[in-house]
C-alpha cells in the first residue's frame, strides 16, 4: 500500500491498530530493552508509535515500500524488504505485513542472517479466516496461511517463545462504508476477475444479509534467534 496517498489510514485502521497493541503486549513479558530496532512496514506509524512508548532502544531504523510523511523524522530505509540488505539488529518487529510476503521462507532467512546473536524478530500477521465474508462472495482473495504454518516455517531457524491468535471484527452501517474501509487500508478482496458492478454491488449486499462487517484473523509471534551449528 503507498501510505503517501492512503491519508486517511489510521483514521480506518481499526484492525492493524489492534493487532500492533496485541505485538507489543506480547513483546514486552519477553523484553522491553534492545540496542538496534527495525520495523518492517512503518507506513503511518500505527506500530512504531507504539515501539515509542513501550520499548527501551539506541537507534530505531523504519523500512517500508514508500516513505510516508511521519517516517521523514526517522532514519529510514525505502524499498522492498525481499531484496534490500538490512542492516545488524537486535530486533526486528513487524505488523500486518507478512501476509502480503508471498516467500516467507526466504525472507525468515533473511531475518534470521540480519539479527544479531539472541536477537528476537516479532511479528504479527493476518492468517486463515480473514475477510471470509468477502472471500465467500467473491471466491479469491489472499491466500492466508494458518497458525500452524506460519510457526513451522520460523521455527527451525528461531526459537518460538510465544504464539497468540486473535480476532477482530469490524462493524459497519452499510455496504458502501465496509467497502471505504478495505479502500483506506489497502486491503482488497475485490480484485482479479471480480468486478464490482451495479448488480454485483446489489448481490453482494445480499450476501451480508445486513450485517455488515470483516473478520480479522492474526497470529502474534516472538520468536529468538537460534544459533546453528
Amino acid at each position: 500500500m503507498r501510505f503517501e496517498t492512503a491519508l486517511s489510514y489510521d483514521e480506518f485502521a481499526y484492525a492493524q491498530k489492534f493487532a500492533a497493541t496485541s505485538l507489543i503486549n506480547l513483546l514486552k513479558i519477553h523484553k522491553q530493552d534492545f540496542e538496534n530496532i527495525y520495523e518492517i512496514g512503518a507506513g503511518s506509524g500505527v506500530l512504531t508509535k507504539l515501539i515509542l512508548s513501550t520499548l527501551n532502544y539506541q537507534k530505531i531504523t523504519l523500512n517500508d515500500l514508500y516513505k510516508s510523511e511521519f517516517m521523514a523524522k526517522f532514519e529510514t530505509q525505502i524499498g522492498d524488504i525481499t531484496s534490500l540488505n538490512l542492516p545488524k539488529v537486535d530486533l526486528i518487529i513487524s505488523s500486518s505485513v507478512f501476509q502480503w510476503i508471498d516467500d516467507l521462507e526466504a525472507l525468515k532467512n533473511k531475518l534470521h542472517a540480519s539479527l544479531k546473536p539472541n536477537g528476537i524478530l516479532a511479528f504479527s500477521m493476518f492468517c486463515g479466516g480473514t475477510l471470509e465474508e468477502l472471500s465467500s462472495y467473491t471466491k479469491q482473495g489472499l491466500s492466508y496461511k494458518n497458525p500452524n504454518e506460519i510457526r513451522q516455517i520460523f521455527e527451525d531457524k528461531f526459537e518460538v517463545l510465544s504464539v497468540k491468535k486473535d480476532k477482530f471484527v469490524v462493524k459497519f452501517n452499510s455496504l458502501k462504508e465496509l467497502l471505504n474501509h478495505l479502500k483506506q487500508t489497502g486491503v482488497n478482496n475485490i480484485n482479479g476477475k471480480f468486478r464490482l458492478t451495479k448488480s454485483s454491488f446489489k448481490e453482494l449486499e445480499n450476501h451480508f444479509n445486513g450485517e455488515f462487517h470483516l473478520t480479522y484473523n492474526f497470529v502474534n509471534l516472538i520468536c529468538k534467534k537460534r544459533e546453528l551449528q
